[in-house]
């Protein structure tokens, strides 16, 4: 590593100082962080690959392929210090990290559907041993292009977790988003395409896992069942391309905006599980495990526990978020809990054009629904615009739900309402909306409701023996429109636990 002059290296502290973040309580006083110094750089690269590579890579240097450990990546790589023009481009250690440390440590990541035997796992690669011909031959030619892309470092999610260890494999599910937008480049091979026109036939987009693949890399390049690139526009990354991002847009209802620039978080769930819903695993715990870095949230992986794994994760997505169209979904609910849906298929498409029209209020909160619904020991505690009524069956299996004339509520049109459960349990029912909006009336709170609009609704039902209400499980998404004319009608909302 080449030496810093001294003079360039007090001059550029002094300006760290001036442009430095907020400082930890123990840092006020010391000597800020100078990216000029080896020393410093050497520990910031020390941290990144601790924290943020992942656990084990193939390093195919020389041609040859082995597996290696973070701990051997500072013997075969080193960071450069920065030198002219280049201290202008570096602010703060997030900029040290892009500009020296990633380019100095850049791997390929690979994404692929599995085959059903002959892949080679982590034990065959390190010791050598004998593994399926086309499982080998597909990581080879993934090793290829990646050689070709100007990467030394390869990681592969058949054979750099060693699945035996089951700390390792709950690392690498929990860090798996953060690896693959971290990657200098994203190969996927659809074994299922010779050609863009066939990818819509291709289960690469089918599966759970290559929905985290598709969203989080930055860079991304697609090949073919023969490893010839399915664009052939001479662009680095195939996100620029144009035409092949209508395309895939198309083929999963993923906007070209999200797939250029998607940020995971607790945020614009329905959406997001929308996309997950169109998608199957093999593990049904997957379900929930791919979608930890899509919605940015943690939890533990216990393989075995099935269903209860959605449960956990919608819960924890539910005590991060204020979206009323949560609830938006219909089918079989958790068994556990009939406010959580089992898995992400309960969010199927729905008509939501002629709801009212979102806003925020002075606090930037979305003005309609109840954004503090909470989950309690007891259920989930949400406040709903409930409007009593009864179920009539249909010829057809269904029932319409009517609010009879006599009440003093507003006027709606019949609700459709397919449900499996046997109604004759239920001695009364009502219909909760969700997203009317709140406003206040002679000092409460109340839900107010606007003329011809569509609301989102659930089914609630009191059973013979019970005293309050309950959620009723439908196989569709509810929704019920208002038929009155005038401004708007201000209903009284309840506390409701499902």
């Amino acid at each position: 590593m080449q030496s810093i002059p001294q003079n360039i290296s007090a001059h550029y502290s002094s300006h760290w100082r001036r442009n430095a973040l907020e400082l930890y309580p123990d840092e006020w006083g010391a000597p800020p962080f100078d990216p000029t110094n080896e020393k410093e750089v050497l520990q910031l690269f020390d941290y990144y690959v601790t924290n943020h590579m992942p656990t084990h890579l193939l390093y195919i240097g020389d041609s040859e392929m082995r597996i290696v450990g973070r701990g051997e990546l500072s013997k075969l790589f080193k960071p450069r210090l920065p030198y002219g023009d280049e201290l202008n481009q570096i602010q703060s250690s997030k900029d040290a990290i892009r500009e020296l440390v990633k380019p100095a440590l850049k791997y390929a990541i690979f994404s692929h559907r599995w085959l059903r035997e002959g892949e080679p796992t982590f034990q065959d690669i390190r010791h050598g041993r004998e593994c399926g011909k086309d499982g080998f031959q597909k990581l080879s030619k993934f090793c290829e292009k990646a050689r070709e892309l100007g990467c030394l470092l390869v990681w592969s999610d058949t054979c750099c977790i060693d699945k035996t260890n089951s700390t390792e494999l709950d690392e690498a599910i929990r860090s798996m988003f953060r690896w693959y937008r971290d990657a200098h480049i994203c190969i996927v091979h659809l074994a299922g395409s010779l050609y863009a026109q066939q990818m819509k036939n291709d289960l690469w987009f089918t599966r759970g896992w290559t929905l985290q693949e598709l969203l989080a890399p930055l860079s991304i390049k697609f090949f073919g069942r023969d490893w010839e690139p399915l664009c052939h526009t001479g662009l680095p990354n195939d996100k620029h391309d144009v035409q092949l991002m209508n395309d895939i847009s198309t083929i999963t209802g993923i906007s070209i905006e999200d797939l250029q620039h998607f940020s995971p978080g607790p945020t614009q769930i329905r959406k997001k599980m929308q996309w997950a819903s169109k998608r199957t695993t093999t593990r049904v715990e997957d379900a929930a495990y791919s979608l930890i870095g899509i919605f940015d949230v943690s939890i533990p992986t216990a393989y075995g526990e099935g269903e209860w794994a959605f449960h956990r994760l919608m819960e924890v997505i539910i005590q991060r978020c204020d979206e009323w169209d949560i609830f938006a979904w219909a089918g079989p609910s958790s068994s556990h809990s009939a406010a959580i849906p089992r898995s992400p298929r309960c969010y199927c498409p729905f008509d939501a054009s002629k709801f009212p029209e979102k806003r925020k209020d002075e606090q930037n909160r979305e003005v309609h629904g109840d954004n503090n619904f909470m989950l309690t020991r007891h259920g989930l505690q949400i406040k709903l615009a409930v409007v009593a009524g009864k179920l009539e069956p249909q010829h057809d299996g269904t029932f319409r739900f009517i609010v009879p004339g006599f009440t003093k509520t507003v006027p709606f049109d019949p609700v459709i309402v397919q449900t499996s459960r046997l109604i004759d349990r239920y001695r009364e029912f009502a219909l909760g909306i969700v997203n009317y909006e709140r406003g206040q009336r002679r000092g409460e709170e109340v839900g107010v409701l606007y003329p011809q609009k569509d609301y989102l609704c659930v089914l609630l039902g009191r059973t013979v023996e019970g005293k309050v209400l309950h959620k009723v499980n439908t196989s569709n998404v509810l929704t019920v429109r208002t038929t009155f004319s005038g401004w708007g009608s201000f209903e009284t909302l309840v506390v409701v636990l499902l």
